[in-house]
């Protein structure tokens, strides 16, 4: 019995020793962690690969590597004759695109990311304000790794509400779902050759039609996502002559709040004339308003909060106009349409006629919770 006990676990261990998966010796491999694509020259496209050097013997880490090809896949194969180690993509965090490539509509961004099994579906994707290949290619001492540089940024942008999330996992779904358009962080190369994230790109289906600051940027997070502690600069456009002449360098009004907590609702309202309603309640510390309005008043406290509601209010109503005539539903107002009417039968062609002529009506409720030190 004990025999035949031992021959059962000799075999088991032989099996899984013997399994069917590739070997991959990291002395043997290049790990891929940030792609780049732009457009080329005669229906190409420009590839940009930074991957890790594994290599005990070399001063640096990261090797960058450019490359070009008629198809997306050949980007890599091509790169592949450039080096001693065979690429891999498994640790692939950041895909970045040249502006050019998603304006022309030459290549639509779903199709090349479900390409590669190896992909995380948590893997960031933006776009370049440029080309992409130049942002790669940033030089300075204080970015020993321009993949792992902007890795960092992009995580903790987006864990800081600064910059929508924007992983495989949820560009797909705003891809693929009838009703609802993409959006992807621009980032933009600097003149001392550092990286900033400047706003963010609209999508009509897989094409490039607009592009937002961040300050509009922060009004599509504060409509689709919840806000549980976020940071926020936010300009008072107000008649009132408490809230004129703000301080410092700039005429602007300008109130910085920051753990701010909001929810949003969106409801469908007339489905034959196609009104819909958004409701967005937030509240948040203000720390500072660049004005000589006493924040102790009571009375000053709620012209404050009133001045700020008209001000988003006004701000959400012109970015939703500009993504209505952009063609450019990234507030998913199809895909609630779609679940509200039983039997819609929508499709893109079908609702893009739609969504330019519908109404939206803005509800807006700020609260300060507390003004800092001035409790």
């Amino acid at each position: 019995m004990i025999k035949k006990g031992f021959i059962c676990c000799y075999s088991l261990s032989f099996l899984l020793l013997c399994g069917c998966a590739e070997p991959k010796v990291l002395d043997k491999v290049g790990l891929i962690t940030t792609m780049g694509f732009d457009i080329g020259k005669n229906g190409s496209f420009l590839g940009t690969l930074v991957g890790l050097k594994i290599d005990t013997n070399s001063q640096k880490d990261v090797v960058i590597l450019d490359s070009e090809s008629l198809s997306i896949r050949g980007i890599r194969s091509n790169a592949d004759n450039q080096t001693s180690k065979r690429l891999t993509s498994g640790q692939l965090r950041v895909i970045l695109y040249g502006e050019e490539l998603l304006k022309n509509g030459k290549i639509r961004i779903a199709p090349i990311l479900t390409s590669d099994p190896a992909i995380s579906d948590m893997t960031y994707i933006a776009m370049v304000d440029g080309r992409a290949r130049d942002l790669l290619h940033v030089k300075s001492s204080h970015i020993p790794d321009i993949g792992t540089h902007i890795y960092r940024l992009m995580d903790q942008n987006t864990k800081s509400k600064m910059m929508p999330l924007s992983t495989i996992h949820e560009v797909l779904h705003d891809h693929y779902i009838i009703g609802k358009d993409p959006v992807l962080p621009i980032l933009s190369k600097l003149d001392n050759n550092g990286v900033v994230y400047k706003g963010v790109a609209i999508f009509k289906g897989g094409k490039l039609v607009g592009k937002l600051n961040t300050e509009q940027s922060f009004y599509i997070m504060l409509i689709n996502d919840k806000y549980k502690s976020g940071t926020k600069d936010i300009i008072i456009k107000s008649d009132s002559s408490k809230l004129k002449g703000g301080q410092g360098l700039t005429n602007k009004t300008v109130a910085s709040l920051d753990s701010i907590r909001s929810r949003s609702n969106i409801k469908l309202i007339n489905k034959e004339k196609l009104e819909y309603e958004i409701e967005i309640k937030l509240s948040g510390r203000m720390l500072e308003i660049n004005s000589p309005i006493d924040i102790g008043n009571p009375k000053n406290m709620k012209l404050i909060e009133k001045e700020i509601k008209k001000s988003m209010k006004k701000d959400i109503e012109q970015l939703i106009s500009f993504c209505q005539s952009k063609n450019s539903d990234v507030f998913g107002f199809g895909d609630i349409y779609r679940s509200s009417v039983r039997h819609s039968n929508l499709t893109e062609e079908k609702w893009y006629k739609m969504y330019k002529n519908a109404k939206v009506n803005v509800k807006v409720d700020f609260v300060v919770i507390r003004t800092g030190l001035n409790d």
